[in-house]
């Protein structure tokens, strides 16, 4: 299996999943009542990467995508995004 190296936020872990997807979900089930998640999810074998690093070979996916394919919900509160 491949390494990722998945960032958002303060939320930085290195997993070996399936695919990114599988990589950001384990990711999202690792954090704490201390972690603070941004938008998106950068995940990458080569690396953390985020906002300024990402480039073109970098999966950003929607931090909402990953909370509905974990099977979470986001409160109204707590969903900022259109």
């Amino acid at each position: 299996m491949p390494k990722y190296y998945v960032a958002s936020g303060t939320l930085r872990i290195m997993v070996s999943r399936k695919d990114a997807l599988e990589a950001s979900i384990y990711g999202l089930m690792q954090t704490n009542k201390f972690d603070t998640i941004d938008e998106y999810f950068y995940v990458d074998e080569r690396g953390y990467r985020d906002y300024v690093s990402a480039d073109p070979s970098t999966n950003v996916v929607p931090t909402k995508s990953i909370v509905r394919a974990a099977g979470w919900e986001l409160s109204r509160d707590d969903d900022p995004l259109p």
